[in-house]
């Protein structure tokens, strides 16, 4: 099951990707077995989808569920951002806030690349470990996160990217400044304007999801 999350989050497998199961145990050098459990468990936690007669894929989303999926995303991000805000003057917290934004800086001007979509998850990871609460990185759906970016990463233009850089940077900077209210409101501004954005994109962008 790790290798497969693992192939989710560096984009070795991407939404709507049919998974062999003859081709995994032969990689993994496991018999059928676990690689079944595995994708029993996956799709139990709605990371694969598993059909009679096609097989395993990595599961993509509808429209109806990205709108779902980032309408709740939207509150759960910005309470991260509210609580590491209240918490940047704990020992290490700027620091390591401040060396995050150094390294979204990076990629002002190179599009959503894997890099950057990483350098993405990152910085939320930190805003969730920062803020120190158990429960709230407990339910963030991770995975379903990791699917939603890759989906539809082809999808986002310069300008797209350019306004996501901007916005990270000015929760990063609220989130420095101590100020809960303008980082919540910040993050929840970033992530309404992604689902804006998602729900806007042409059929095609939802194609494997209607397979």
């Amino acid at each position: 099951m790790t290798a497969i999350t693992r192939g989710i989050e560096n984009g070795r497998y991407v939404p709507g990707q049919r998974l062999v199961e003859a081709d995994l145990t032969r990689e993994l050098g496991v018999s059928r077995g676990p690689v079944r459990e595995a994708f029993k468990r996956l799709a139990g936690e709605g990371v694969l989808t598993i059909t009679r007669h096609r097989g395993a894929f990595i599961r993509a989303q509808t429209r109806t569920e990205v709108r779902d999926t980032l309408i709740v995303l939207e509150s759960l991000t910005g309470l991260a951002a509210k609580l590491a805000a209240r918490r940047i003057n704990e020992p290490g917290c700027r620091e390591q806030v401040e060396q995050a934004r150094e390294r979204i800086r990076q990629y002002e001007n190179t599009g959503e690349t894997m890099s950057f979509l990483a350098e993405r998850r990152a910085f939320y990871d930190l805003l969730i470990v920062i803020g120190d609460n158990r429960e709230l990185s407990r339910i963030m759906p991770q995975m379903q996160i990791s699917l939603l970016r890759l989906q539809f990463q082809g999808y986002i233009t310069r300008k797209q990217h350019e306004n996501q850089y901007e916005e990270l940077c000015a929760i990063a900077d609220a989130v420095l400044a101590g100020d809960a209210k303008r980082a919540e409101r910040a993050t929840r501004l970033h992530l309404r304007r992604r689902r804006v954005s998602l729900i806007a994109l042409p059929d095609e962008a939802y194609a494997a999801a209607e397979r």
